[in-house]
């Protein structure tokens, strides 16, 4: 691995040698992962005093609120890793340039980029308003936010890069093993937003590619999505396997609830709905608020604790249904 010396959060990485053809087949899975299954911070929505939707200018600010938007999107953030969202305030009253800075600290929140202009004041006005920031994958248009009932009615929402890789590329080039010239050298390019390094970038796509090649490795181990005959249910049992073989990574659970479930090894929904409610509690790390997470998950997928599966070649037959999940209290939190 090679960092440019200009800057820090890009590097260069080689591994050489590998068979032929190899060089492309692990390049472009690494490429894939780090452009769009990485997660990150992002705002999603804002409120600013007299701002009531984004085709308007703000009386006394010198850029409208398309401008202002765009400079959003440009804040990089880093959420601590037990919380998924949090409202970041804005208060000014002076004239002259707000910057990322003058967000009011947030204890669960880093600002990357301090020096990110924001708008311009004209006079001296009171102006405040609030950021929302969560977590999440990829790049998720304003319109797919969904708003909470008790959010203010001003609110408005933004496109989300949540993505922490700004480049990835990779080129193939030919390297010499003794008398042998038709090996490959992979170089891969990476460069991010400062919230994570180059290198952990790449270990955690390599870690997420291998945990789905796992599917091909353990058959018979771990639900198999499989198409179905038409009739008997064969429709409903391909949804099911779909459903159960999904990972925990990419379920909507909290980064620290994901992680304390993958210690104990529950890697996927077949894992997690064999366990009981009391079952979960005794996972390290898992409280009642955890338990509400996963509960909320299993009643939006159609799924019980305690399940257990009798699977043929024809059908996944539940044997035992189990227990519907429950509405959990939220004053508990990870133990």
């Amino acid at each position: 691995m090679t960092k440019r010396e200009d800057n820090p959060n890009a590097a260069e990485f080689r591994l050489q040698p590998l068979e032929r053809g190899y060089g492309y087949t692990l390049g472009n899975s690494l490429r894939r992962m780090l452009l769009s299954s990485l997660r990150g911070a992002a705002v999603w929505a804002f409120r600013l005093d007299g701002v009531v939707h984004e085709h308007q200018t703000i009386p006394g600010v010198v850029e409208d609120v398309h401008q202002i938007i765009q400079r959003l999107k440009q804040l990089t953030l880093v959420l601590s890793p037990d919380v998924d969202e949090a409202v970041m305030h804005i208060k000014h009253d002076k004239a002259g340039p707000v910057y990322a800075r003058d967000i009011e600290a947030h204890s669960a929140v880093t600002i990357v980029n301090p020096d990110q202009l924001l708008f311009t004041v004209q006079d001296d006005r009171d102006i405040g308003g609030e950021l929302y920031v969560n977590k999440g994958r990829g790049y998720v248009e304003a319109e797919q936010h969904p708003i909470d009932r008790t959010m203010p009615v001003d609110v408005v929402r933004v496109d989300s890069i949540y993505n922490p890789v700004r480049r990835a590329n990779f080129t193939v080039a030919e390297t010499r093993v003794g008398q042998r010239t038709d090996y490959d050298r992979l170089t891969l390019t990476v460069e991010t937003n400062g919230t994570i390094s180059p290198e952990d970038a790449v270990a955690y796509a390599a870690a997420l590619a291998q945990e789905h090649f796992r599917f091909f490795v353990d058959f018979g181990k771990v639900p198999m999505v499989a198409a179905q005959p038409a009739g008997n249910g064969g429709a409903a049992t391909s949804r099911l396997r779909e459903v159960l073989a999904r990972s925990i990574d990419d379920v909507g659970l909290s980064v620290r609830s994901v992680n304390s479930l993958k210690n104990s090894n529950i890697r996927t929904l077949a894992d997690l709905v064999q366990y009981r409610e009391e079952d979960l509690l005794k996972v390290k790390n898992v409280g009642e608020k955890a338990l509400g997470e996963i509960a909320e998950l299993l009643r939006r997928e159609g799924l019980n604790f305690g399940m257990k599966f009798e699977e043929t070649a024809e059908e996944l037959k539940v044997v035992d249904p189990g227990v519907a999940p429950q509405a959990q209290a939220t004053e508990g939190d990870l133990e």
